[in-house]
């Protein structure tokens, strides 16, 4: 990690004023103040999580897709429904994310947030910090696109219940009842054992 950032503070270049100023001061201090300067030139750089998002004031549920690849065409037909949805449905009151593997900053971001491994996945919540959050893996994910119409009607299940005010608890909660499942018209019995090895929540749910 060290020897990273020794390799990325070379390749920065300083502006003309800063060197300017640098070089009236003695070799230690220039070193000194030069080191701060490329440090935050770097921390300024990484990308966070909120960092992602546009016109996020009215948004009520966010979203974020993680895929391998566009060569790979279910993955490609999950992003499609995700992208139909949001166009027709919520518009500006869900944002979405569709990031890939060659989007190597905001992949290893969302990635490396969400401790992924397996594509695709889809996570939600209900602030674009994302403090709070719940991921479906894609077992469940190629389960609910099989049915038609049932990857949305889930999307639109999770999306209201957020709008309506549910404490999110509860909603990553329901994913684990009958009722929710037959509200989207989705037999429970046929995904129970899916659903507890595809949903997956943070640590902040006890």
């Amino acid at each position: 990690m060290a020897g990273d950032q020794s390799k990325a503070n070379k390749l920065l270049k300083l502006p003309l004023t800063l060197e300017a100023y640098l070089s009236g001061l003695t070799e230690a201090e220039r070193a000194g103040i030069e080191d701060l300067f490329q440090s935050a030139l770097i921390e300024s750089q990484q990308l966070d999580l909120v960092d992602l998002w546009e016109r996020r004031e009215n948004a009520a549920t966010f979203w974020v897709l993680l895929i391998s690849g566009v060569n790979q065409p279910e993955e490609m037909e999950i992003a499609r429904e995700l992208l139909t949805w949001k166009a027709f449905f919520p518009k500006d009151s869900a944002m979405v994310l569709c990031i890939q593997s060659s989007d190597h900053a905001e992949f290893q971001c969302t990635s490396a947030r969400f401790g992924i491994v397996n594509c695709p996945s889809l996570v939600f919540s209900n602030s674009p910090e994302m403090a709070s959050f719940v991921e479906i893996k894609s077992e469940l994910l190629f389960t609910l696109l099989s049915t038609k119409g049932a990857f949305q009607r889930f999307l639109t299940r999770v999306h209201q219940s957020i709008v309506n005010g549910e404490e999110f608890e509860n909603i990553r909660t329901a994913l684990w009842s009958e009722q929710f499942w037959s509200g989207i018209k989705v037999i429970y019995a046929e995904v129970k054992g899916i659903v507890g090895a595809s949903v997956k929540a943070n640590l902040d749910f006890k």
